[in-house]
């Protein structure tokens, strides 16, 4: 069987197992937020009601990590890996330089957002023209948190994305092809979730009600979805051509780290006026909606191009 198709069948098995445990573990799970209230702010206990939805993509991500360890020398899931994370000479500098390159890129979009009237500049640790200390640090160590955040949500996501599911398909599909099926997979996947909120008590179905919660937003809410859906499917185009360029990840982890560093931390700095210029900046909280995002994703991707045009690839793109 070819690979693309055993991470098919590997998908539906995750999404069924996942919908007869959930019921599985809804009920120690009522006994902890009853009894002892263990957990309930992670989940939003209050009146006997919480959102299942938290705990759902937690059983799905056990799931998946369940299935991929049982499947791991079948999936060749480690060889694949382990082969774009060798650390070759300079590897740490093409970490920096994605990092960098994102940060850089978004200084620039935050600034044109600012002198278009979109941005507002907004310090939190400035109260009535006086500098609160305590807030001042508490906002340092905010950034020091987004930091490690956004290294550890890099790091992860393109192991999985880049360094696996890529170069799986890479290996039965054109360059082209495994680049847009994988980017799109990637865009269409953070979209799987919901807020479904249910009372304490066994629920034999809450696993598939939950699941069809979460493929609610593609089938019914696509158009208004769809500007974030092209935003993160160009990131993942943008993440996909660092690694063929580089045979690595580790430009893709920097890129994506660097992404994710500054889309957390820029609340501490500045505001959105979400109903001016939406068509250019993008209308919701994601950052990667809006023409003038776009724009930027294909800058960088013309970067990596004039800068890694000698790198090794994996075929013509």
């Amino acid at each position: 069987m070819k690979q693309y198709k055993k991470l098919i069948l590997l998908f539906l098995i995750i999404v069924f197992a996942s919908c007869i445990i959930a019921p599985i573990k809804k009920v120690p799970l009522d006994f902890m937020l009853e009894k002892t209230g263990f957990m309930a702010d992670s989940v939003d206990y209050e009146n006997g009601m919480y959102n299942f939805g938290k705990v759902m993509r937690r059983v799905l991500m056990v799931a998946a990590l369940i299935v991929f360890l049982v499947y791991r020398k079948s999936l060749r899931f480690g060889t694949l890996i382990s082969s774009s994370l060798k650390m070759r000479p300079g590897f740490f500098r093409q970490f920096l330089f994605g990092f960098s390159l994102a940060v850089l890129a978004l200084l620039i979009y935050y600034g044109i957002g600012l002198l278009s009237g979109a941005w507002v500049i907004h310090l939190d640790f400035i109260i009535y023209d006086q500098l609160d200390s305590d807030v001042l640090r508490e906002s340092i160590f905010d950034i020091f948190k987004y930091l490690l955040i956004g290294c550890l949500i890099g790091f992860m996501e393109e192991i999985f994305f880049r360094g696996f599911l890529l170069q799986s398909f890479m290996e039965n599909m054109s360059v082209p092809v495994a680049v847009v099926v994988c980017s799109l997979i990637y865009s269409v996947l953070h979209f799987f979730r919901a807020d479904v909120f249910v009372s304490t008590g066994f629920q034999p179905f809450v696993g598939f009600v939950t699941m069809a919660q979460f493929f609610k937003p593609l089938f019914f809410d696509l158009v208004k979805h769809l500007p974030a859906i092209i935003g993160l499917f160009l990131v993942g185009i943008v993440l996909s051509y660092a690694l063929i360029r580089t045979k690595s990840l580790y430009l893709s982890i920097g890129l994506h780290s660097g992404m994710v560093f500054m889309s957390k931390t820029d609340s501490i700095f500045i505001s959105r006026f979400r109903e001016k210029l939406i068509w250019l900046f993008g209308g919701d909280s994601k950052l990667v909606t809006g023409i003038v995002i776009w724009i930027f994703l294909i800058c960088i991707l013309i970067v990596i191009k004039k800068i890694y045009n000698n790198s090794y690839n994996y075929g013509k793109v």
